[in-house]
């Protein structure tokens, strides 16, 4: 999953493609571990009739409810909105290749930033690399997710807090490798918008065994 990537979207009155997106991505996995609308409320503390809008595109999740929900599907929000892969063994698989033209890549907009997927038709994948557009002004709140994550600052200057050292400034140029499993997550400094390129390692059958 991308750095900070907390979906806390909009209200119901104008879903986009990329909110519905995250209601369908909940539903799979909720359908994968069998479970009904009534156990992942059970689990989650969400009500069902919440979920059920969610799940159907009619509202989305505030960032505490949404990762109430995930913690309960045992997922990263990430892998809600990866495409879907069949429910057969990975097998090796070379040659293969994703091209992503400009206005193509999987758009999603939370309360903190603008993160643009590439290679979102790629199945299978070891990493997921992601265009992040951290909006100036926010304090998010610091994530953790399987894998590790590389960061490298295209625009702005950005802070990046880290669960176990001191805050760091990185500019233009400036790169930062992590363990993602430590919590973490950045803002832009300066007032200004701050644009990232960050590549993280994604599990390679999330969607068979539900695992992160």
């Amino acid at each position: 999953m991308a750095i900070g990537e907390r979906a806390a979207l909009a209200e119901p009155a104008d879903m986009t493609a990329a909110e519905n997106a995250l209601g369908l991505g909940i539903k799979r996995f909720r359908l994968l571990k069998k479970w009904s609308l009534k156990d992942l409320a059970a689990k989650s503390g969400i009500p069902i009739s919440t979920l059920s809008k969610v799940e159907n595109g009619q509202m989305s999740l505030k960032l505490e409810r949404l990762l109430r929900v995930t913690a309960a599907l045992g997922i990263d929000v990430m892998q809600l909105v990866q495409p879907a892969e069949p429910e057969t063994a990975v097998r090796l698989i070379t040659g293969r290749r994703s091209i992503t033209r400009h206005g193509e890549a999987k758009v999603v907009q939370t309360e903190n930033g603008r993160y643009a997927h590439h290679a979102a038709d790629f199945s299978h994948r070891l990493l997921s690399p992601t265009v992040i557009e951290v909006f100036p002004g926010r304090n998010p709140e610091p994530v953790r997710h399987q894998g590790e994550e590389f960061i490298f600052v295209l625009e702005g200057r950005v802070e990046v807090m880290t669960e176990f050292y001191e805050p760091m400034v990185l500019e233009v140029g400036e790169s930062l490798y992590i363990d993602s499993t430590m919590a973490h997550n950045v803002r832009a400094l300066d007032g200004k918008t701050a644009r990232l390129l960050n590549i993280s390692s994604t599990p390679r059958n999330f969607a068979t065994d539900g695992r992160l």
